[in-house]
């Protein structure tokens, strides 16, 4: 537990004080505070005729009106508010993108195939995964003869071949 500094350990005695203090007086009847004002020396007669001529000074509020400019005023504020909530919702129905279109990419053609199987099989070889880059290579040549011919696959078929 920490040291409480001189400030708030003042601070908890005069909460604490205050504390009791309110519970002493909500404890209190009504004949024991009146015993505690003449006490201290207040005449109870003469605080209420003050309060009484007080009281009697005071204007009565003005009378509340009709609830008719209430009612004329809900007639203008309703549209507008209904107005403005179907700009919002244009403008933002307006912001948004247009919904993706369902149409499924065009099938790989057999050249592509092979095209993306020469690259899959060049990574694999700069990896040192000499089969891997084979069995690409292969397949790529099953699928696209000529393109097999290129002297770079050839470089590639045969460092893979040697260091396998």
């Amino acid at each position: 537990m920490t040291k409480l500094t001189a400030t708030e350990l003042w601070d908890a005695l005069d909460d604490a004080t205050i504390d009791a203090e309110i519970e002493s007086a909500l404890a209190k009847t009504p004949e024991e505070h009146r015993r505690d004002l003449v006490a201290a020396g207040f005449n109870l007669d003469e605080v209420n005729a003050k309060a009484d001529a007080l009281f009697a000074s005071l204007q009565p509020p003005a009378p509340v009106s009709a609830a008719g400019p209430w009612r004329r005023r809900a007639a203008v504020v309703v549209p507008i508010a209904l107005a403005l909530a179907a700009a919002v919702a244009l403008v933002v129905e307006a912001g948004r993108p247009p919904p993706p279109v369902a149409h499924a990419p065009p099938p790989e053609t057999s050249a592509e195939r092979a095209v993306s199987l020469r690259r899959e099989a060049g990574e694999a070889c700069g990896q040192q995964k000499w089969q891997a880059c084979l069995e690409d290579l292969d397949e790529a040549r099953a699928l696209d003869a000529a393109g097999d011919q290129a002297p770079e696959i050839q470089a590639l078929r045969r460092a893979a071949a040697e260091r396998r």
